[in-house]
């Protein structure tokens, strides 16, 4: 229903299209929220495989992190690379790196752990071609390295006599092992790789067993080497005993005042994001994103230029071939109007207002202050039958414009005689 309303004497009317504006802006706005968080990216649904404590998804390994937090060993992340920049903690843990360290960081990583250093190592599995696996700096540096997987290389796996592994139930296979490299694979020049200490071995020959994880001491540190992260994982960390072993290593190895620090840089983790930053990225750097702005903005510019008025809707100067409208159309169009909003009770205060401008007084603005206007009238001339036949037809139901108008002209015009 449109509302008609009186500002300066002049009387205009508001349409609801304000409301509808709001109203549209609103259900804009919720649709897109709704798909932006079904479009949002789900750490379930990522494709990628990282082995950082940051991700609570099966792949992650958040929970291992949480385990040696239980047992006073505190964690944290390292988001800086191991060289040139802060320096090498006295325990890491370093899975599967999506980004490979330099032999750079492999030098400053290992004179730490030669120092007195504790470092959990699995190797990322990069294949290269049928018969060989790519081998890192690091893997070369401790003189290991992938077997392609042969039938019976990865049954039968079985823990090996260590003080690391006393009591644990069966283990389970590993998905790929380790070799020690060949002499030619080390090259002629003459150098020590660490020993290595087997705590789980797999295979089917009994002579050549292969590793599925072993400890290597370096110089005054120690090394834990896995074949596979996986077991380590939030999926399996639960079940699988080589977790309990790799946890007994770090927890023997590492003194209390120490923190275990896990390598998020080399999973590809550059530093903490906040939430604008994320949505950010969200918005602008994937499809799903850039798809909802384009969308949201078109629906934002129909909707502006669907409200939007191009110039007057009619012209300043009537043209010549059109009459124009007579003071009585222009009152009767003005009546049909309030009688089909239904404003009679505007209407009759719109009438008052001539009565109370012959008064001195301003416009009432509701019928409450309509009729101490006419009681105050009735004060200064006393009771006359015009104010008591206005007061009549403002208590009608619906109000009777006919009688208040004619109660009106009738005061106004007893005013007017000598």
């Amino acid at each position: 229903m449109p509302d008609i309303r009186v500002e300066g004497g002049d009387r205009f009317i508001v349409s609801d299209g304000r409301f509808r504006t709001f109203a549209w802006v609103g259900v804009i706005a919720l649709v897109a929220g709704l798909a932006a968080y079904f479009a949002r990216p789900a750490g379930r649904t990522a494709t990628d495989v990282r082995r950082s404590s940051f991700r609570t998804t099966p792949d992650g390994v958040a929970a291992f992190a949480r385990g040696l937090e239980r047992f006073g060993r505190p964690t944290a992340p390292r988001l800086t690379p191991l060289a040139d920049a802060d320096p090498v903690p006295g325990t890491l843990v370093l899975l599967s790196p999506a980004v490979v360290p330099s032999p750079v960081e492999v030098h400053a990583l290992l004179e730490r752990v030669r120092r007195g250093g504790t470092l959990v190592y699995a190797p990322q599995l990069f294949p290269a071609i049928s018969s060989a696996l790519r081998i890192t700096p690091l893997m070369d540096s401790l003189g290991i390295a992938f077997r392609v997987p042969r039938p019976g290389d990865l049954e039968g796996a079985e823990w090996a006599a260590h003080s690391l592994t006393d009591g644990l139930p069966a283990p389970s296979a590993p998905r790929r092992a380790l070799r020690r490299m060949t002499s030619r694979e080390l090259g002629e020049d003459t150098r020590s790789v660490p020993p290595l200490q087997t705590l789980l071995t797999v295979g089917s020959d009994e002579d050549r067993r292969l590793t599925g994880a072993a400890l290597m001491p370096f110089g005054d540190g120690h090394i834990v080497v896995l074949s596979d992260a996986e077991p380590l994982s939030n999926g399996r960390v639960a079940d699988d005993p080589l977790a309990l072993v790799v946890m007994r290593a770090v927890l023997t190895h590492t003194t209390p005042a120490d923190t275990i620090f896990f390598a998020e840089f080399h999973q590809g983790i550059r530093g903490y994001e906040s939430t604008a930053r994320r949505w950010a990225g969200f918005v602008f750097g994937s499809a799903e994103g850039r798809t909802l702005l384009q969308l949201l903005l078109a629906a934002f510019l129909a909707l502006a230029c669907a409200g939007l008025r191009f110039g007057a809707p009619t012209t300043a100067v009537a043209p010549p071939d059109l009459e124009r409208r007579s003071p009585l159309e222009h009152v009767s169009a003005l009546g049909d109007l309030y009688e089909k909003a239904r404003a009679r009770q505007t209407a009759a205060l719109l009438l008052l207002a001539r009565l109370a401008r012959g008064a001195r007084r301003p416009p009432p603005r509701d019928v409450a202050e309509a009729r101490a206007l006419i009681r105050e009238l009735e004060a200064r001339r006393g009771e006359q039958s015009a104010l008591a036949r206005i007061r009549r037809g403002l208590r009608a139901d619906p109000v009777d414009l006919t009688m208040v108008a004619a109660g009106i002209d009738d005061h106004l015009g007893r005013r007017a005689e000598p």
